[in-house]
């Protein structure tokens, strides 16, 4: 009887760490579904709260930030070269009261240098007129947009003669600030 409980407690610890493996995954990918915005903890936007309606998607008053991975798709020499294209992570912000917004990133509607904010519906858009060359064409205008639907942001410039090329394309979250 005592080999029996020997071999049956060294079966049981290698059900035991399958056990917390599979628990530290179900764990870890609940954390990144909430993170990427998949799973919703808290109060539903469009929930009343207090007897009044809240929708964030709604709310065109005071600042947000936001927090974008994008793909960036950057021309070499010439817009008809071969881009190179890479990921990386962006702030944008806006400021509904101002009418202005700024992101980070290249060729940045920066802080210092805000855009012009207008929004339609879901969809924030921010531009300022430019005036500088790259890849032999005249930059004329830089955008960017922000659909708050679906977290999609988009970074276009305009160059002489109405080209347009979209830079910066990627997904943004809300940018939450402590205390959480």
């Amino acid at each position: 009887m005592k080999s029996q409980r020997a071999v049956g407690g060294q079966t049981m610890l290698p059900v035991l760490i399958a056990a917390a493996v599979v628990l530290l995954l179900v764990l870890g990918l609940g954390a990144f579904g909430v993170y990427a915005g998949w799973i919703h903890l808290g109060t539903p936007s469009g929930k009343a709260v207090g007897g009044k309606q809240v929708d964030a998607v709604d709310k065109n008053t005071g600042e947000s930030k936001f927090i974008c991975e994008v793909t960036i798709s950057m021309p070499q020499r010439t817009l008809e070269a071969e881009p190179k294209v890479y990921n990386d992570m962006l702030v944008a912000g806006v400021d509904f009261d101002q009418k202005t917004g700024w992101y980070q990133g290249d060729f940045a509607i920066s802080e210092g240098h805000k855009g012009s904010l207008k929004v339609n519906g879901t969809k924030i858009l921010v531009s300022r007129p430019a005036m500088f060359e790259r890849f032999g064409v005249m930059i004329i205008q830089e955008e960017f947009t922000i659909d708050r639907s679906d977290g999609s942001f988009v970074q276009t410039l305009t160059f002489r003669g109405d080209k347009t090329r979209h830079i910066l394309k990627g997904f943004c979250g809300g940018l939450t600030t402590a205390p959480f």
